[in-house]
């Protein structure tokens, strides 16, 4: 087909603005739950703070690491989970007779590798423990499309996203008794993030009677990696037999480094109006993206504990500031609350249950597949200990097995932004690439998943 080309320059606005929109934002990943982290934390809904002592400590309150009394190895793994997602009115055309929307639905299944940790005795009252934590773990793959036919205006619209994200923590932990009340604890994690994703959309018009047809399309594939540094520090403090209080606070996410892959970005629009006058413009760059990172805020822990023989119940909540900025770069102040339970209903047997909420940071949803979301959900399960006796001539008499079976479901609401792509004029001949977010619209997130874990006492 013939083509002629239009001024470069009308394009470069809507360009720009499909290279804002189109992909979800590194800050604030893909809208989903964090998950809980450790065999202890998967019972109780990750309230651990005041009176924990498992491997979930390292990452919690390292503080509780100095209860333990031998050496241990513990792993832990999401092995089933699945997240759906629904945004309302996700995927917007403007036509010449009204605008029509499409829902963005997606369902994810993730296999997470939750948390290893190797705890052993630095002395009579401390312990020191290697870890790693997988903190956020997310994947998305949205393929979205809807049409009209036989109408006086016809259309066609399809966005889809994969969108990848990993972030990991390793590093040390120590625990020290000071007295037999009180302990402390710090630790230091290096930090290694890791987002992918690939993003393409497009929308079609026709007006058969006018002879006329417009369409745009843009896509955008980038890849970051982030290095950077955290430490935490606790307390645990027991006035009475009975009653616990636990304290951390959690440096800012320190973002050292950021290298991003040379990012991929083609637009095209154009229209058809008299049906082989073909009018199309194309425009594709390629940019380095390699844009610093603005360090997370501080997070201070609280927590109290109650505990009988062969059981403790917990309450705790975090708190974080607000960070100073733009729609972009600024958070709200936030905080997330915890309570759970845990006993001994038989001998080698214990149960736990837990329910949590966590608090959105982000000011508004303003750019396409941000999410804006406060999450409410709950933890249930059990363990089961083994013991086993060794041989007199073994150093130690006896090694005991864990097994950890949790179940853990969440709800995140709010709001997420959405796309919307400019049809309205079919005969607009300026090529340019009409993408914008829109005002946000309502989401709904669904995460239920599966968590064991194992132990091994020694």
């Amino acid at each position: 087909m013939p083509a002629h080309r239009h001024s470069g320059a009308l394009l470069v606005g809507g360009l720009l603005a499909s290279m804002l929109v189109l992909v979800p934002r590194l800050a604030f990943g893909s809208g989903g739950s964090s998950p809980i982290l450790g065999n202890e934390a998967a019972l109780t809904g990750g309230a651990v703070v005041a009176a924990g002592h498992g491997g979930s400590m390292a990452w919690y309150n390292p503080a509780g690491l100095a209860t333990n009394r031998f050496g241990r190895v513990e792993a832990s793994a999401q092995l089933f989970g699945l997240r759906a997602r629904r945004i309302s009115r996700g995927l917007v055309t403007d036509l010449p007779d009204g605008a029509r929307s499409s829902p963005i639905r997606s369902r994810d299944l993730l296999v997470v590798p939750n948390s290893t940790v190797w705890i052993f005795r630095a002395g009579p009252r401390a312990s020191v423990a290697i870890s790693m934590f997988v903190p956020s773990f997310d994947e998305l793959d949205i393929d979205t499309f809807a049409h009209r036919k036989d109408a006086v205006i016809e259309y066609a619209q399809q966005v889809k996203v994969l969108y990848q994200q990993r972030r990991y923590d390793i590093g040390p932990s120590f625990g020290i008794e000071i007295t037999p009340r009180l302990r402390l604890g710090g630790g230091a994690f290096v930090v290694y993030d890791r987002v992918a994703q690939s993003s393409r959309a497009w929308a079609w018009g026709n007006d058969d009677s006018a002879q006329l047809e417009r369409f745009v399309q843009t896509g955008l594939f980038e890849s970051v990696r982030s290095w950077g540094a955290e430490l935490v520090a606790g307390v645990q403090w027991q006035p009475t037999d009975s009653l616990h209080l636990g304290f951390v606070l959690r440096s800012p996410r320190l973002w050292i480094v950021q290298r991003s892959t040379r990012s991929t970005v083609a637009s095209s629009g154009g229209h058809n109006p008299e049906r082989g006058d073909y009018g199309e413009i194309t425009f594709s760059p390629t940019v380095d993206t390699g844009l610093t990172r603005r360090n997370d805020p501080i997070t201070a822990t609280a927590g109290i504990a109650w505990s009988w023989k062969g059981g403790v119940v917990a309450l705790e909540a975090d708190a974080s500031p607000a960070r100073k900025g733009d729609l972009d770069d600024g958070q709200r102040a936030t905080w997330a609350a915890r309570l759970g339970v845990r006993g001994k209903v038989a001998r080698r047997l214990a149960l736990g249950a837990g329910v949590y909420t966590q608090r959105s940071p982000l000011v508004v949803a303003d750019d396409f597949l941000d999410f804006d979301v406060d999450t409410y959900g709950f933890t249930m399960g059990a363990e089961l200990r083994r013991p086993v006796r060794l041989g007199k001539r073994e150093r130690a008499r006896r090694i005991v097995f864990t097994s950890t079976i949790a179940v853990r479901y969440a709800l995140s609401v709010g709001k997420a932004g959405r796309m919307q792509i400019d049809l309205t004029d079919l005969a607009d001949d300026t090529g340019d690439v009409l993408v914008s977010s829109g005002a946000p619209v309502p989401l709904r997130v669904h995460d239920l998943a599966l968590q064991l874990g194992t132990g091994l006492e020694f």
